[in-house]
C-alpha cells in the first residue's frame, strides 16, 4: 500500500529544521512514496507567531534551494483560501468552515491541510521538532500491517523513547502491552503518527472547546475557540473504540523523542545531538521516556525563565 511522509513546517522552525528536517528524510525517505513538507503561510498570535518575519525568507530558501536539490519532496504552502478550507472542513468534519488557529493560537487548520494534502490514503506525519532513533528501514512497512491485522487499529507511532532494557515506558497513559516493545497507548498525539485516512470517510471529527479556562484565555487573548487537534482525534477515538498502538519494530526499530523546551544550548548542541541519538549513544537514564531529559541537554535555562514569568503574573 503506497505511504505518504508529511511534516509540518512554520517559519519559526527553521533554527532546528535546518538540522532536524534532513535527519527525518535521511531515515524515511525510502520507505515512502511521496514526502510532502507543508509550509504555514498564515502567522497566529503569541509564541507561534515568534521568528515567523526574521526566519520566513530562510526556511523557504533551505527547503527549496537545500532540502529539494538532495530529497524528492513536494513544498506545499499552506492555503488559506475558502474553497481550499471549506474542502479540508468538508473531508475532516463534514461542515463549510473550520477554525484556522487552536485556543492558543497554534496551527489547527494546517493539521488537516497537510493531512488533506496528502494523496495516499497511508501517511506517516511528522512534527519538525521530532528526533528519530533506531533508524529502521522496514518500520513503515511493518505498522501498515498493523492496520490489516487489526480493525480498532487508527494510529500507529514509533516508540515513544529509546528502548529500556527491562521493556518499559515511562510518564505514558499505557492501556495495554501487546507483544515486546509494542504498546496500546491512551490519547494520541499530532507530533508523530501513521494514519489510514480512509477510516474518515463515514465518520466525521467534531469540533470541540477547550476547558472553560482555555475557552477564557481564548478570548481574552484573541484565539479562536477550539480544542486541540490531538484532544479531537482523542475524543474520536475513545467514542468508536479504536486504538492507538506504538511499537518498535524488528531490529533496532523506530523511536522517537522531542525536545520539551528551546533554548540556546539545545540549537548550539543540534548537530551533536542529532549524531548521539542516531547511534543511541544517550544515558540509561534516557531511556523509555519521550522528552528529552536533562542529562541529554539541560532545560534549567527554560524551566528558570517559565518561573520568573510565573512570578511576574503573580506581582
Amino acid at each position: 500500500m503506497p505511504v505518504s511522509l508529511q511534516i509540518n513546517l512554520a517559519p519559526g522552525d527553521y533554527p532546528h529544521a535546518k538540522y532536524i528536517l534532513p535527519h527525518q528524510l535521511k531515515v524515511l525517505t525510502a520507505q515512502v512514496d511521496e514526502i510532502i513538507l507543508t509550509v504555514d503561510t498564515k502567522p497566529g498570535n503569541g509564541r507561534f507567531a515568534d521568528g515567523w518575519e526574521k526566519y520566513q525568507s530562510l526556511l523557504n530558501s533551505f527547503l527549496y534551494d537545500e532540502i529539494q536539490q538532495e530529497f524528492k519532496v513536494k513544498i506545499v504552502p499552506v492555503d488559506y483560501s475558502s474553497s481550499v478550507i471549506k474542502n479540508v472542513s468538508q473531508y475532516f468534519f463534514g461542515t463549510n468552515t473550520m477554525p484556522l488557529k487552536d485556543f492558543r493560537g497554534g496551527p489547527f487548520y494546517a493539521y488537516f491541510f497537510g493531512l488533506y494534502s496528502a494523496k495516499n490514503n497511508l501517511l506517516f506525519h511528522l512534527d519538525s521538532d521530532i528526533f528519530l532513533g533506531g533508524r529502521s528501514q522496514n518500520w513503515i512497512e511493518e505498522a501498515a500491517a498493523l492496520f490489516k491485522s487489526d480493525p480498532y487499529c487508527f494510529v500507529v507511532s514509533p516508540l515513544p523513547g529509546p528502548p529500556h532494557t527491562d521493556d518499559i515506558l515511562k510518564d505514558q497513559q499505557v492501556i495495554n502491552k501487546l507483544g515486546a516493545y509494542a504498546w496500546q497507548l491512551g490519547g494520541m498525539s499530532t507530533r508523530l503518527f501513521l494514519i489510514d485516512k480512509d477510516r474518515l470517510k463515514t465518520d466525521k471529527l467534531v469540533v470541540s472547546n477547550p476547558s472553560a479556562r482555555n475557552q477564557v484565555k481564548a478570548v481574552v487573548q484573541g484565539h479562536p475557540n477550539a480544542d486541540l487537534p490531538e484532544h479531537l482525534i482523542s475524543a474520536f477515538m475513545n467514542k468508536h473504540y479504536l486504538k492507538r498502538i506504538d511499537f518498535l519494530g524488528t531490529g533496532n526499530g523506530l523511536w522517537s523523542l522531542h525536545p520539551p523546551y528551546r533554548t540556546s544550548g539545545f540549537y548550539a548542541g543540534l548537530p551533536d545531538l542529532i549524531k548521539r541519538i542516531e547511534i543511541n549513544d544517550l544515558p540509561e537514564s534516557q531511556q523509555g521516556f519521550y522528552d528529552i531529559l536533562d542529562e541529554v541537554c539541560d532545560w534549567t535555562p527554560a524551566r528558570d525563565k517559565i518561573k520568573n514569568n510565573r512570578w511576574w503574573k503573580r506581582k
